[in-house]
């Protein structure tokens, strides 16, 4: 679990609960005792960044919820073969939102150079293929959904990146 706010918010942080949909991990390495490592916290200095977030948010029109899902979920991915991934998750919102936003990706990548490198690659989810195809790209660890209808979407997506200071992980993956 990455202990970092993982809603973008403006003003009073607000209490934002998802339902993960589509898990994808790796085997983390092995745990420190107790699930942390050693922390030298002296309320002065920033910790280190030990993962790096992108996240992506979607306000997916109502009714179109099952369409947008089953996009993620029948697509092809080369995540897990990536150099410095660690896992993904296509989240869907609990509850009413108040923002719009129904659903949001979130990857988490051993560092930011990791994240950039799968970013600028050919084999990436959504980029688009010679010959045409492709999709929209995105921050979202996994490209974006491939480019659909225009009525899919009330509004663009929506990246966020963040760097995970501390960081627990089980034996199961994020």
């Amino acid at each position: 679990m990455v202990l970092a706010t993982m809603q973008n918010t403006k003003g009073k942080p607000k209490v934002a609960l998802w339902d993960g949909l589509l898990p994808v991990s790796v085997v983390p390495p092995a745990p420190t005792p107790g699930g942390w490592r050693e922390v030298e916290a002296d309320g002065k200095a920033m910790l280190d960044g030990e993962v790096y977030v992108a996240m992506n948010r979607f306000s997916v029109l109502p009714g179109m919820e099952s369409g947008f899902e089953q996009r993620f979920a029948s697509r092809e991915s080369t995540l897990a073969s990536r150099d410095g991934f660690q896992g993904f998750l296509l989240l869907r919102r609990d509850g009413a939102p108040d923002d719009g936003f129904t659903h949001s990706t979130l990857s988490v990548w051993r560092d930011k150079a990791a994240f950039e490198a799968w970013r600028g690659s050919e084999d990436r989810a959504g980029k688009p293929k010679p010959g045409g195809g492709g999709g929209a790209g995105g921050a979202d660890g996994e490209g974006g959904p491939p480019k659909g209808p225009p009525q899919m979407f009330a509004k663009p997506p929506e990246p966020s990146f963040y760097e995970g200071i501390l960081v627990l992980e089980s034996a199961r993956g994020i």
